[in-house]
């Protein structure tokens, strides 16, 4: 009888080690494993910028955790981490826009459920982050064809030699006389 009780006990205590090491393996995985996604290297060949997944997308449509990494040479300078509004998809090399300048690196992630993000690592250790307008990302550029667009459009309302259809007023007396 002892060792049926023995033989029983030690089943189930091997039974709940598999478990506890799947499902350890699982939370791993999904939540600590850290994958590297892209690297970017600054035009002199100094600075390096590394763009790392850190587990996977929360199920089924939850955001995906993110870091980045500039490195000088083997030395980190600074890191940033983040969180990625995409639609249940993975950080991936499709995410971001690396700019490199005189003192920093400047990224722009974007994802299909957030405004763009921009984060500026400084080369001496700082950073930065903050959500971009659309002003923001396209400038003055964007602003003028806004504004042109708009001008046209106050101009075409205001015409009343325009109708809705695109006709002119003159066009259509001319049709209703040809009707009679």
């Amino acid at each position: 009888m002892k060792k049926i009780m023995k033989l029983i006990s030690g089943f189930v205590a091997a039974v709940f080690i598999i478990i506890a090491v799947i499902w350890g393996s699982f939370v791993y995985r999904s939540d600590y494993k850290i994958t590297e996604a892209d690297t970017s290297v600054s035009p002199d060949g100094t600075y390096e910028l590394v763009l790392q997944a850190v587990g996977e997308a929360d199920f089924p449509f939850g955001p995906a955790s993110g870091q980045l990494i500039l490195k000088e040479g083997k030395n980190e300078i600074v890191k940033a981490e983040f969180e990625l509004f995409d639609d249940g998809r993975n950080i991936r090399s499709s995410i971001w826009e690396v700019s490199w300048h005189e003192d920093c690196a400047k990224v722009i992630l974007s994802g299909e459920e957030q405004i763009d993000e921009q984060i500026i690592l400084y080369f001496d250790g700082r950073k930065e982050v903050k959500q971009l307008t659309d002003w923001d990302r396209y400038g003055e550029a964007w602003a003028w064809d806004i504004g042109e667009s708009e001008e046209i459009n106050s101009q075409t309302a205001s015409d009343p030699q325009t109708t809705s259809a695109g006709e002119s007023q003159d066009d259509e007396k001319s049709k209703g006389r040809k009707a009679k």
